[in-house]
Formats: structure tokens, sequence, C-alpha cells
């Protein structure tokens, strides 16, 4: 049976005074991210899900929803799109500011054979747990699993390192 004529009217009129009154900020909105053509189109698809929905008839706050609907749509389209380098930061901002000079490469060295140093004055369980932790990246839980101690062990044995570490390397000039 086909619904009755009256309220669709009525539901086509509440959504085409919505389209009056709100499409031109969710252009604008729109525009803000993607190209005018493109915006037109989103607020098209922000009505229909209106539509669609049936929604517009119990809905409060019109705007704040269809400002979700509209935020929504845009999210979606960015999860679809694909990464393109020229819109985004150049590379060039990560390239290092200062040349590596024979000073900073001694200094680096020295400092290598300071944590090196730290580590062989380490107790061994600490030592194996300091390494798993940061050189191998693992987690707290898996290194309590791996050395067979509890994970409460393993925090305090990474705190032990840490400490000898960062006291050893205070230490040197």
């Amino acid at each position: 049976m086909a619904p009755p004529i009256g309220p669709r009217k009525a539901d086509d009129a509440r959504l085409a005074a919505w389209m009056a009154e709100y499409g031109p900020a969710l252009r604008r909105y729109f525009r803000r991210s993607v190209g005018a053509g493109e915006a037109e189109d989103l607020v098209q698809e922000v009505f229909l899900a209106m539509q669609v929905r049936g929604a517009h008839e119990d809905v409060e706050n019109a705007s704040g929803y269809l400002f979700r609907i509209a935020a929504n749509l845009l999210a979606k389209r960015r999860q679809r799109e694909p990464w393109h380098w020229d819109r985004h930061a150049s590379l060039d901002l990560y390239e290092p500011r200062e040349e590596i000079s024979p000073e900073r490469t001694l200094i680096a060295k020295q400092a290598a054979a300071g944590v090196l140093e730290a580590l062989r004055a380490l107790p061994p369980r600490t030592a194996e747990a300091f390494l798993l932790h940061r050189f191998e990246e693992m987690t707290y839980a898996a290194i309590a699993a791996h050395m067979g101690i509890s994970v409460k062990a393993v925090e305090a044995l990474m705190a032990r390192a840490i400490k000898r570490v960062g006291a050893v390397m205070e230490a040197r000039p």
C-alpha cells in the first residue's frame, strides 16, 4: 500500500526549506576542504542522507544534525583518498640542518661508547631486560614472559637500567 500523499508533501516541503536555509552554509563549509564543484555534490549528499533517513521529522537542532552529516561525509571521503606527496609537507623539512662535522662524529662515537660501557656495567638480567625493550622493542609483558618473571619485576629492572645508564652518561665529559 502506498503512503498517503499529504505527509510526503509536508516532508518534502520541510526538506526544501532546510535546503534553502542551510544549503549556502554547507557549501561554504565544504569549499574550505574541496573545490566548488565537489562542494555542490557533497551538499546534495547531505540532503539526500536526510531524505533517505527520514530523520528530518524529529530533528530538534537541524543545523547541528546537518553539519554532523557533512563532517562525516568529509571524513569518509578523506579515508578513501590516496596519499599524494604534493599535498603534504615537503621532505626537505626533515633534512639535517647542519653538516655533519668530524667533531660531531667524534662526539657521537664517544656517546655510543659511553652507552656500551654503561650497558656492560649492568647486571646481566637488567641488561637483558633493557636490551629487549629498547633494541628489540618488546613490551614489558613480552619481556616478562621471555624471562619468566613478573611485569613488576621487568619494571624494576628497567628503572634500574635507566637510572644507571643515565648516571654513567651524565658523568662523562
